[in-house]
């Protein structure tokens, strides 16, 4: 009962925070028989409530011990199917007690259910997979040897991407990977418990990395950050993929952080050149406060009934900007000041802004509904201010963004023409840029082939 009524409020929360959602493969996942899903963990209890909210089974979840300190919340969260797992980093004495843990993983599985672990252990909130544990692979393992392998479990990995980890209303994609049959390993885990888990784990690994956006290690995060910034809408155009596709997206930034990788690891020396090439472009752009789409001819010559469509957009709605701001600005602002008094780690922002302001809007709007109510007396008028507040916010916060771009390009024009030097310094660099970037983009292929 509590499982179901958190499920539904979880799902209109999330449609509410994100502005689009993207599900890959979810096809795959079986309608019955036991599961363990494996996922990227970038995103504190967002990602659990993302995960249970579209995949289509029932999960259990393995959960750090440290959130059932309280009989209460002990109480609730074994009600939401949370399982603990007790981790060394919090507390070594109590590392025993996972055999409780193994032991309620097994009694799922051998019940044809189905549980979902973060094998990261942590939650860091960066574009990297953490070292991956094996808890995973050794209850799917433990609990196929414990019914002769009879039971037929398959670990399903899930990669979590997030165009921004902490905005609201930006977009995530979801995407299932191929399952990984444990009963394919049944002789050799019979023969080396150890080796073949570690395998498994392995496997695992490969695959997150597989269906996540991530990079192998944080020394080349800017690099792939910049290459986004500057290069990756024109490889999209040059591949013959669409810019709003986001499958497509995920497949350029993978193709992008692949040849990173391989530069780091054969040519660190063209990794460090571009770093600097970089920097002293970013550092000009930053001195100026413009941003390197207004740069971009091309991009540019796209935008330029875009331009007049935006002042038009701009004018007439104006009025409903205003209604939204009213009806939503209060509860929107306030999440971000809690969050901000309170110091939350990155890999938590997100998942707070959605509690506090799940919390803040519907106390707010209820205020509002009760006021509207009091004045008028009038039901007609109530169900149509009730269905104007989450569309009038959803409005005030594009058209915001839209005011916001209207005021970054006319920005910029002022600077090309009062610092036409400066400008024309950072054009030439961005220049130089993109000539080392498709130099380096020739070798790697030719390379590569």
């Amino acid at each position: 009962m509590l499982y179901s009524l958190i499920h539904k409020v979880s799902v209109l929360a999330i449609k509410l925070f994100f502005n689009q959602i993207s599900i890959q493969n979810k096809q795959i996942v079986p309608a019955s028989g036991p599961i363990i899903f494996v996922a990227n963990h970038p995103n504190f209890f967002m990602d659990p409530l993302i995960i249970g909210s579209y995949c289509p089974r029932v999960l259990y979840f393995f959960a750090k011990s440290t959130l059932f300190n309280s009989p209460l919340k002990k109480r609730i969260l074994t009600r939401l199917n949370l399982v603990p797992v007790y981790r060394k980093i919090d507390d070594k004495q109590n590392m025993g007690k996972n055999l409780d843990s193994f032991n309620r993983g097994y009694e799922i599985l051998e019940n044809n259910g189905s549980f979902l672990i973060f094998p990261e252990g942590v939650s860091i909130g960066k574009r990297i997979l953490e070292k991956i544990k094996t808890g995973a692979a050794r209850i799917g393992l433990e609990a196929e040897l414990k019914n002769n392998f009879d039971l037929n479990i398959v670990i399903i990995p899930i990669g979590l991407s997030y165009s921004d980890q902490v905005r609201f209303r930006s977009n995530i994609m979801i995407r299932f990977g191929d399952p990984i049959e444990l009963s394919k390993f049944e002789k050799e885990y019979k023969k080396n418990k150890i080796d073949t888990v570690k395998k498994v784990t392995s496997i695992i690994e490969s695959s997150l990395n597989k269906l996540t956006n991530y990079i192998q290690t944080d020394e080349l995060e800017d690099i792939v950050q910049g290459l986004e910034l500057i290069y990756k809408m024109e490889l999209m155009t040059e591949l013959g993929m669409e810019i709003d596709n986001k499958n497509d997206d995920f497949i350029t930034t993978k193709i992008l952080t692949n040849a990173v990788q391989w530069y780091k690891d054969n040519e660190p020396s063209l990794v460090i050149q571009f770093r600097k090439k970089l920097n002293n472009y970013i550092n000009l752009l930053k001195k100026l406060d413009i941003r390197d789409e207004f740069l971009d001819p091309v991009r540019q010559e796209k935008r330029k009934w875009a331009k007049t469509k935006t002042i038009i957009f701009l004018i007439l709605g104006s009025p409903l900007f205003v209604w939204g701001i009213i009806t939503n600005y209060l509860p929107y602002m306030l999440p971000r000041l809690l969050i901000k008094i309170t110091k939350k780690d990155q890999s938590e922002e997100a998942s707070w802004k959605l509690v506090y302001g799940f919390i803040f809007f519907i106390f707010y709007y209820t205020i509002e509904i009760i006021f509207i109510w009091q004045i008028t007396q009038n039901p007609v008028i109530i169900i149509l201010f009730s269905l104007s507040l989450i569309l009038s916010g959803n409005f005030a916060l594009y058209y915001s963004k839209n005011i916001k771009k209207y005021k970054q390009h006319v920005k910029f024009l002022s600077i090309f023409y009062k610092k036409r030097t400066i400008m024309f310094e950072i054009i030439q660099r961005r220049i130089e840029l993109l000539q080392f970037i498709e130099d380096s983009k020739n070798r790697y292929l030719k390379i590569i082939k």
